[in-house]
């Protein structure tokens, strides 16, 4: 009785493993990140980190300029009075002041 029950497990195990290893692939195609919709995803993440990364070098090189140009042996006077003005919300009496449009900031 014991060798029958071998004998038909020994049978079935072959059957049993390539469903197994069947499910596991076909799950994982329905439910993991795989395939052409998974890869057009992700070029679309790229494309998006990639567009942030241009505008952020492009941030730090506007922030690069005014550091140089307020470092260096020759500091430029009136840019530091601008920037203090501007940072104090100050205007000096003899300036003529023209009101601009808000400057609308790219995200």
């Amino acid at each position: 009785m014991l060798r029958s029950l071998k004998n038909r497990l020994r049978a079935i195990a072959p059957s049993v493993l390539f469903l197994l290893l069947t499910w596991y692939f076909l799950w994982n195609a329905w439910h993991g990140a795989r395939g052409l919709d998974a890869q057009r995803a992700q070029a679309a993440a790229l494309d998006a980190a990639n567009a942030h990364l241009a505008s952020m070098n492009a941030q730090l090189a506007e922030w690069q300029t005014r550091i140089n140009d307020l470092n260096g042996p020759t500091l430029a006077k009136d840019m530091l009075d601008n920037q203090a003005r501007v940072v104090n919300n100050l205007a000096d009496p003899a300036d003529i002041v023209v009101p601009l449009p808000a400057a609308t900031q790219n995200k």
